[in-house]
């Protein structure tokens, strides 16, 4: 691929990255479900079979309004998101590691923690098997970076940096009952911290609580700020009314402090930040400081 003009490879891998996403909402719709994965693809309200122009990745979706063509039921977002986010893996890895063997077990291990990512945020659990999967590019990472100077040392670094990363949170989960962290978790970390080593293990930690808050706290915050803009709005518009209508409105708080939120999404932005990007917190420290 060389020979071809950069965009155009960056072209070519984009789309094949959103064919792979739109792959990969049809098999966690039917992940766990006993579904095989031959059946045509259907409107999950009405149970139309959808036609070749309603299943192009993201173009679909805007194209229908995030409709269904036949009964206008919603279609979930996350077809959207998951889909663009596939592609962007892509993108991002081909960025950084081309062609290479590094970079194709990049993205199977980007595809495992994306769905990882949706499985728990729709359903509070993280499936053995993706943990496993992820497990398996771990070594497989390791194997592939450390056999030309192998070293009994950094091959043990890795495993008190998945020792050290698991302990953390598998404290956490055992202190806690399972009611601050899942066991889930404290198993996907594992796999994570032995990818990244010691240094890399310590800054995805800390990232993953410093990425949490920060999520945490714009989801707190978003129904309020939502709530009084609209508030604003309407009593602005009804000035001028004898009797204003809806002037008064109710807020409804989704998330509260007590409310139960899937930690795995946190981790994955946090690993890809150190993994992709090198980011090391006591290099934002110091920098802060």
């Amino acid at each position: 691929m060389d020979l071809l003009p950069l965009w155009y490879q960056y072209s070519i891998i984009f789309v094949f990255g959103l064919l792979i996403g739109s792959f990969l909402n049809v098999v966690l719709y039917r992940y766990h479900t006993g579904r095989s994965l031959s059946g045509s693809s259907h409107c999950l309200s009405c149970g139309t079979s959808l036609r070749w122009f309603e299943l192009v990745p993201l173009f679909s979706y805007v194209a229908l309004r995030g409709r269904c063509r036949t009964c206008g039921c919603t279609v979930p977002v996350r077809y959207f998101l998951l889909e663009l986010a596939t592609a962007l893996l892509f993108w991002v890895v081909y960025m950084q590691f081309g062609m290479s063997l590094l970079g194709l077990l990049t993205v199977a291990l980007g595809i495992a923690l994306l769905m990882i990512t949706v499985y728990d945020l729709y359903h509070m659990v993280i499936p053995n098997e993706l943990v496993i999967a992820v497990s398996v590019c771990a070594v497989l990472y390791v194997a592939l970076t450390q056999y030309e100077y192998f070293s009994w040392m950094d091959l043990l670094g890795n495993v008190l940096a998945a020792v050290g990363a698991f302990s953390v949170f598998g404290g956490l989960w055992l202190v806690s009952k399972g009611r601050w962290i899942g066991f889930g978790d404290a198993k996907l970390v594992l796999p994570l911290g032995f990818i990244l080593g010691p240094v890399g293990a310590f800054s995805f930690v800390i990232l993953s609580f410093w990425v949490g808050a920060a999520i945490s706290i714009v989801l707190l915050c978003a129904p309020r700020v939502y709530h009084t803009v609209t508030l604003v709005w309407s009593a602005t518009t009804n000035l001028l009314r004898t009797c204003p209508q809806q002037s008064i409105v109710k807020y409804n708080r989704y998330l509260t402090m007590k409310s139960e939120v899937p930690f795995a999404p946190f981790m994955v932005i946090a690993f890809a930040l150190v993994y992709l990007w090198d980011i090391q917190v006591l290099e934002l420290m110091m920098a802060i400081l």
